[in-house]
């Protein structure tokens, strides 16, 4: 080593000379003067450099910035990182309880008087795995506060009088002697939450994230244009009792989500946002040429159908089509299209996951 590093730094010169680098002002070649000594005082070279311990950039820092909201991450880094170790350390900790613990399987032996073909098939059961669910996520705080019914039906031209029916509704439902909600209650609204779907076994391990919208029109300002609303079409659990997370559409049902909020205080205490939908009609059976589901907006007294419910009920997004005649609508455009048409496609070919789940459930 000591002869290579003689032999390059005797013709490095022509390297300068043919103008290929001005100098040789580097770093690493200068760390490397030292390596002969530090092999014969210290052994072995290994972790002298940054190649060992260059996998724990991607544990550190790179899964760390993901768990963040990339605004004011380095904080979140670091708190991140506190919190895997407290999980690791607890982890070890119950590791060496349980290792303790007596009657285990290796403190028994068959000198005790037990036999493992003796035992009762009650002991051979295993223990059922935990069924797969949809979880979500939603920002720390509201991106709305304290916002009044007339503004909220003004923003998100909804009808107030229907909002407060679902919501009175869903008091009902879920409280004893609800208190019911006025006028100049202040709701805290939120602009979107995230879905982390089970894994597809058709696909892979990995878990599948959704994002549902739920964002007012914004009006043109000098020279920005208008920015149109977005209320993004999910599938609701309606009947808890059919439905399965892992597959298939049964006990699912298609709304828009109009608004995501958090109940007022003082009407209760819930444990998730809540979320106000517009239904559509259950999926129908699919038509023989597209094989794709069809549904059609619903109404009561011809007015949306609208509720209020918790938004743990939102299995997934799903995308809708306008069902169109021979001669299509040239009007209807991405943000006007779920209120103008009158029938509508479950497309199930917008993503693979989705795909699947309604093919092979």
């Amino acid at each position: 080593m000591q002869a290579a590093l003689d032999t390059f730094h005797e013709h490095k010169n022509v390297i300068v000379e043919y103008g290929i680098r001005s100098h040789f002002n580097i770093p690493k070649l200068h760390s490397i003067q030292h390596y002969v000594d530090a092999i014969w005082r210290l052994g072995s070279a290994d972790g002298y450099n940054t190649e060992s311990p260059e996998r724990l950039h991607i544990d550190f820092a790179k899964n760390a910035y993901k768990a963040s909201n990339k605004r004011d991450y380095t904080e979140q880094m670091a708190l991140w990182l506190q919190r895997q170790e407290a999980i690791a350390i607890r982890c070890a900790y119950v590791d060496w309880v349980l290792a303790r613990r007596p009657g285990t399987d290796s403190d028994v032996s068959e000198e005790d008087g037990f036999d493992s073909d003796d035992e009762s098939d009650d002991a051979q059961l295993a223990i059922p795995r935990a069924v797969p669910t949809t979880t979500y996520s939603i920002a720390k705080f509201p991106a709305k506060k304290d916002k009044t019914i007339a503004w909220i039906a003004t923003t998100y031209a909804t009808d107030p009088a229907l909002f407060v029916s679902a919501l009175s509704t869903f008091l009902k439902h879920h409280f004893r002697n609800p208190i019911l909600p006025g006028r100049y209650d202040r709701y805290n609204i939120y602009k979107q939450l995230h879905l982390r779907l089970p894994a597809n076994r058709y696909l892979s391990s990995a878990r599948t994230a959704h994002r549902i919208r739920a964002l007012p029109a914004v009006p043109a300002r000098q020279r920005r244009a208008e920015i149109p609303a977005i209320f993004d079409t999910a599938l609701i659990i309606e009947n808890p009792a059919e439905y399965h997370p892992s597959s298939g559409l049964d006990g699912l049902r298609p709304a828009r989500i109009r608004m995501i909020f958090e109940l007022p205080h003082h009407l209760g205490s819930f444990q998730h946002p809540l979320a106000y939908i517009e239904w559509f009609t259950p999926l129908n059976g699919p038509e023989p040429v597209s094989g794709m589901f069809t549904t059609r907006r619903s109404t009561r007294s011809n007015r949306p159908n609208t509720a209020v419910i918790s938004v743990d009920q939102i299995a997934r997004i799903c995308h809708l089509t306008g069902k169109t005649t021979r001669k299509i609508d040239t009007s209807w455009t991405s943000s006007n299209v779920l209120d103008k048409a009158d029938t509508f496609y479950f497309n199930p070919y917008i993503h693979v996951d989705t795909f699947t789940r309604q093919k092979f459930s």
